[in-house]
């Protein structure tokens, strides 16, 4: 089940914080593809790669490279545009962990403790990997997506 990607401790675990990775930190932002290539690949070696990947969806990261995705990816996944506005795309997003079709994708509510003005957290959660994280974004894509499915079986 989910939980808040808050702290960051899992980043003295990450393969880019390697000494011998330093070099490679600022490819993680490059406009080069080989130089983000080797980034990515950086990341499909890391051993906290889903902790990156969910603590950048849930803090809207939608520049440079983060779990292995890239900014394209990050903001199709969010539904965002380069603004981090909401939008509404053609195509629907996949798990970003493990690739998985929006039709193994599930979305749900979380209470949050404290209240506030937060009081409930939207999550999409993949049936497939386990893989979950928070943003209204990504739910409204994903309910967008059942509700098109439906709308197809009634035809």
């Amino acid at each position: 089940m989910w939980k808040p990607a808050k702290s960051l401790e899992w980043q003295k675990q990450a393969e880019c914080a390697k000494p011998e990775n330093s070099d490679y930190i600022d490819w993680f932002f490059s406009k080069d593809f080989n130089e983000k290539y080797t980034a990515r690949n950086m990341c499909f070696e890391c051993p906290v790669r889903k902790e990156c990947l969910q603590w950048a969806l849930e803090h809207k990261q939608i520049w440079g490279i983060w779990g292995g995705k890239d900014e394209i990816e990050m903001r199709r996944t969010l539904s965002v545009s380069h603004l981090g506005e909401e939008v509404r795309r053609r195509r629907f997003p996949n798990c970003p962990y493990c690739t998985a079709r929006p039709s193994k994708l599930e979305t749900t509510t979380q209470e949050l403790p404290g209240g506030g003005r937060w009081t409930t957290a939207k999550i999409v959660y993949c049936t497939e990997c386990g893989f979950s994280w928070r943003s209204r974004t990504s739910v409204n894509a994903v309910n967008a997506y059942k509700n098109s499915k439906k709308k197809q079986k009634k035809k």
